[in-house]
């Protein structure tokens, strides 16, 4: 074995020992999933440095110590509207490094790499949750997709549009090439309607089921008749898809959807939706329930809904009336939303201020339970306790792993990124250590904690760190405080409330 592969196997049997111990303490899945239940029965009112993590959390995928000092700066009304109106924030640095990788998007590995990379060096935050939120909700997957370049396509659809109006997001969504082959429209012919796209419309994307009838599904079918998609090669083994109407496909006969009558398209049949009552409450409830907490009454969500539709349907006034609203940072809200595997990797390479260059980071979400641009079907992830199972939290633990053992003293992490040049299966990563210079145990633990769980944790789990980084052996020696550190960082990384939002 090499030098280096001794070290990396070194520091690997000492984290397996920490993953069984943490394993056997925190009951996996278990504990997480009663944490996540619980946590919205904390009475405390939080401090406003917690709202303006909890926000950067919620809104974004988390703050490394830097960048919340320039928040602090703003203030929490300031960064609500930094977050919000961020089209006039410079994203260039996040630009430029993506170039510099020159990722390909018709090779799915590039494209989720593309995407895991966005949500980390993103100068946006909320741009990329939205973007996250709108493929859970409006989903098409790679898998029948086929293609790769048709999903990249529809993911900047979904960022450019992130804030806008709710039908402007659902006409161009029908028009969406990735979209049409997921759901069947460019199928859809006069006198041969499919009605697949037409049903989830209204069941998952705009209104809920119970709301319509199966008449009003056929003849919303029949008013998207005559879009098609046409694949265009664009290089070996790339094609680009665009969609196209053609007049002779379409359905022009009159038609009766939600109680109105007319020669109705597509568009049409969105502007009759949004116009219904229970669409402004299903996709308020589904923005409240993705930012704040599961569940909400009606009573709750009215203030929201009344938002939406004094707005024209504005997703960006709903959005800043939740980020800016007292139950957005009230105890019930706060760590009480599972991360996705998605919010959870992106989060910890952003909190930790990992310099990675993406190489790897969709397998751990994958394994995790979250393959980007791939839902397990059209109702997307099911998210929440679900996210929870001894399998992804045994990957969860083992993410934790792999975080802390890229920390190391200076001379490992160089090796480790020679080897990363030369061998394109590893990824280069430099992550430095959050307690560098802490010289006792309470330092330490104070860092971490204060850096990954806003210091908000039981006396009983900060007992077991301060015990693990102070315990027996206990040695002035580097290497030996260098592995306590690394260990403590995984067992922060391990404790179930990290895990929640």
């Amino acid at each position: 074995m090499t030098d280096v592969g001794t070290k990396i196997g070194r520091l690997s049997l000492r984290r397996r020992t920490l993953i069984a111990g943490a394993a056997v303490a925190g009951l996996g899945a278990l504990v997480a999933a009663e944490a996540a239940s619980t946590a919205g029965l904390r009475s405390q009112p939080l401090s406003d440095d917690v709202k303006l993590r909890h926000l950067l959390r919620r809104a974004g995928f988390g703050a490394s110590s830097a960048e919340l000092d320039q928040y602090r700066k703003l203030g929490l009304s300031g960064t609500v509207d930094r977050l919000i109106d961020y089209e006039s924030v410079d994203n260039s640095a996040l630009e430029n490094r993506l170039k510099s990788y020159n990722l390909d998007p018709n090779k799915y590995a590039d494209l989720a790499r593309w995407w895991a990379l966005r949500m980390i060096y993103t100068a946006r935050p909320l741009e990329e949750k939205m973007t996250l939120f709108w493929h859970g909700l409006l989903t098409s997957a790679v898998s029948k997709v086929g293609r790769s370049n048709p999903m990249f396509v529809q993911n900047q659809f979904l960022r450019a549009n992130a804030l806008g109006s709710f039908p402007d997001i659902l006409k161009g969504i029908s028009k969406d090439p990735a979209m049409m082959v997921w759901l069947d429209l460019e199928t859809n012919r006069k006198g041969h309607a499919n009605e697949n796209y037409a049903r989830e419309l209204m069941e998952l994307f705009s209104m809920g089921v119970g709301n319509y009838t199966e008449q009003d599904v056929r003849e919303s079918a029949r008013a998207f008749t005559g879009w098609v998609v046409r694949r265009k090669l664009s290089a070996p083994g790339a094609y680009d898809f665009e969609s196209a109407f053609v007049p002779r496909f379409h359905d022009t006969g009159s038609k009766t959807f939600l109680g109105q009558t007319g020669n109705f398209n597509g568009d049409d049949v969105v502007d009759i939706i949004v116009k219904e009552p229970v669409s402004a409450q299903f996709i308020t409830r589904k923005l409240f329930s993705f930012f704040v907490y599961p569940n909400p009454t009606d009573d709750e969500l009215k203030p929201f809904v009344d938002v939406y539709t004094s707005s024209k349907y504005s997703i960006r006034a709903v959005m800043k009336a939740i980020l800016s609203s007292d139950v957005f940072y009230s105890p019930r809200a706060y760590r009480a939303l599972v991360k996705s595997p998605a919010e959870l990797v992106a989060g910890t390479a952003r909190v930790l201020g990992a310099e990675v260059d993406g190489r790897g980071l969709p397998q751990l979400m994958s394994l995790m339970g979250q393959q980007l641009f791939n839902p397990p079907n059209v109702a997307g992830w099911p998210g929440g306790p679900a996210w929870l199972t001894s399998g992804t939290w045994l990957a969860r633990l083992n993410f934790a792993n792999r975080v802390a053992a890229s920390v190391g003293p200076p001379s490992l992490v160089a090796l480790l990124g020679a080897l990363a040049a030369k061998r394109k299966n590893v990824p280069a990563v430099y992550l430095p250590l959050p307690t560098a210079g802490a010289s006792t145990p309470a330092d330490v633990v104070g860092r971490l904690t204060d850096l990954l769980l806003d210091g908000q944790i039981s006396q009983d789990q900060r007992q077991v760190l301060l015990d693990y980084v102070g315990g027996q052996g206990a040695s002035a020696a580097q290497p030996w405080l260098d592995e306590r550190h690394r260990g403590a960082l995984y067992l922060a990384l391990s404790i179930p409330e990290y895990h929640l939002a």
